[in-house]
């Protein structure tokens, strides 16, 4: 998985490239220069271009160059290999080249104090490098990332902290801190502006999801409350004037109203008729494939309940009205 480091500017001293703590095989270079992240592949753009001369070494000397570490002293982390366009300014960490070393204090000034809100940032690096099985961190200035990369569209201004992919679209990029609210916040207004281009009359969604209580302290809703392991929690109730039909607004831009059966089923029964009401329960996870334990670094996520169980009720205006 590829996280990123957002910052306001990188020093001049920080070369762009790929650092860690020993060189890089040609078939780990390769796994960059064909990766389908469009940033990553943008950040190594020309890093590749000389791979003889950035990478002398053949597989047998890595093997010894691995010796000599476990027996030597500390290895900085240090770039392996780069280039100097100044255009885009990245450093690329990769989990494979860091020897399962995660301590940062020795090379702090590398990480622009990202981690610094953690109770143990070598933890926290550590979580973050190895998720999903081994992941990539791109430390970017914030200039240097396309505008359309923010997860509210052009207009929107990133700000300086740790982000992710967004489970939907890896070109866009979401915060880890709060990212669950992020998430079900995506989910919601996605499906309110489907019903509404379809001409909903009202919408009522409720978060009726039985909780333990250990996320009993740590979950507080807008409205409602627990009783008794179950929570009622009103999320949005919206009402419209007559509006217009069309299909075609109400399904441009959907990245998550897919994976849901029930709200497709409504959709589909709106377009392809004339259905007036319709009241459902979804299950709906929202974590949607991001690391749980990178996620639950943040205060604001921690022992939160991912599966959450929604209850849907959307009354339409009939179609030979509007």
């Amino acid at each position: 998985m590829t996280y990123y480091g957002i910052v306001d500017k990188i020093k001049d001293e920080h070369k762009n490239g790929v650092y860690g703590r020993r060189q890089l095989t040609k078939e780990e270079i390769s796994v960059f220069k064909f990766s389908e992240n469009a940033t990553t592949k943008a950040l190594v753009k020309g890093f590749v271009g000389s791979l003889e001369i950035f990478f002398p070494f053949t597989s047998k000397a890595i093997s010894i160059f691995d010796s000599l570490y476990k027996k030597s002293k500390k290895v900085s982390i240090k770039r392996q290999y780069g280039n100097d366009d100044k255009t885009i300014r990245g450093i690329v960490f990769q989990n494979d080249i860091l020897n399962n070393d995660y301590e940062i204090d020795t090379d702090s000034n590398l990480f622009y104090g990202l981690f610094d809100s953690f109770t143990s940032k070598e933890n926290a690096f550590k979580k973050l490098m190895k998720s999903k099985g081994g992941s990539t961190l791109i430390i970017i200035e914030r200039n240097s990332l396309p505008k359309n990369m923010h997860f509210g569209g052009e207009l929107g201004r990133f700000n300086c902290g740790l982000y992710c992919s967004h489970p939907k679209n890896e070109n866009l990029l979401i915060p880890l801190e709060n990212s669950n609210e992020l998430i079900k916040t995506l989910i919601l207004e996605e499906t309110l502006s489907a019903y509404e281009a379809l001409g909903a009359k009202k919408i009522i969604i409720e978060d009726k999801t039985t909780i333990t209580a250990d996320s009993t302290a740590n979950y507080k809703g807008a409205s409602g409350g627990v009783n008794g392991g179950f929570e009622k929690n009103i999320l949005r109730e919206k009402h419209f004037g007559k509006g217009t039909f069309d299909k075609e607004r109400a399904l441009k831009n959907s990245l998550f109203i897919h994976d849901f059966p029930n709200i497709k089923t409504t959709l589909n029964g709106r377009i392809s008729g004339n259905q007036l009401l319709e009241k459902f329960t979804e299950n709906v996870n929202l974590n949607v494939g991001l690391d749980l334990a990178v996620m639950g670094l943040f205060k604001a996520n921690a022992n939160f309940e991912y599966n959450r169980k929604w209850y849907f009720e959307v009354e339409f205006y009939d179609k030979n009205e509007l």
